[in-house]
């Protein structure tokens, strides 16, 4: 980064979170070694780096959605594909996340029903959507997604009317 001299006070708070924000704590040398890493990895085509991530979290969410497909009480959202920057087509989405709805109006705490049945997300009213809605990661381990499936096809085998 550097050092400066600053005289004015609001211009220093101003660049101090600047930094702050743009660096959210990492520490220079790390973020060095990632661009590195990412310079390395792209030489080329460097499509396998995107390719891997692509396929393997696409697969991820057919399989959730697969999952829930007989399920009367959860869905997951529906994305259609979009054009993609890196891959310059139209692209079937691969999203790291995916938003669980409890259809059912006796299931409005989402969140409390999985957290019940083992499985971890994030409530929806943290990002606003709501408490019929839960954030489920599909960027963790592949055990820990293979738990996740594991769980969500339990809680969909027990599911009464």
């Amino acid at each position: 980064m550097g050092w400066a001299v600053i005289k004015d006070e609001a211009v220093y708070k101003k660049m101090s979170t600047y930094v702050t924000m743009n660096t959210l704590g990492i520490l220079n040398d790390t973020q060095l070694r990632s661009v590195k890493l990412l310079k390395v990895a792209l030489e080329g085509s460097g499509g396998q780096v995107f390719d891997i991530g692509y396929i393997t979290v696409k697969q991820r969410g057919e399989r959730l959605s697969y999952a829930l497909s007989t399920s009367k009480r959860f869905s997951t959202q529906e994305i259609e594909p979009r054009y993609c920057s890196c891959y310059k087509t139209l692209k079937d989405p691969s999203p790291a996340y995916a938003w669980l709805k409890c259809k059912r109006e006796k299931d409005k705490e989402c969140y409390t029903i999985l957290k019940d049945a083992g499985i971890i997300g994030v409530d929806g009213t943290s990002f606003g959507a709501g408490s019929g809605f839960v954030r489920l990661s599909l960027i963790n381990t592949q055990d820990d997604f293979n738990m996740l499936l594991y769980k969500i096809k339990k809680l969909v085998a027990v599911e009464d009317d």
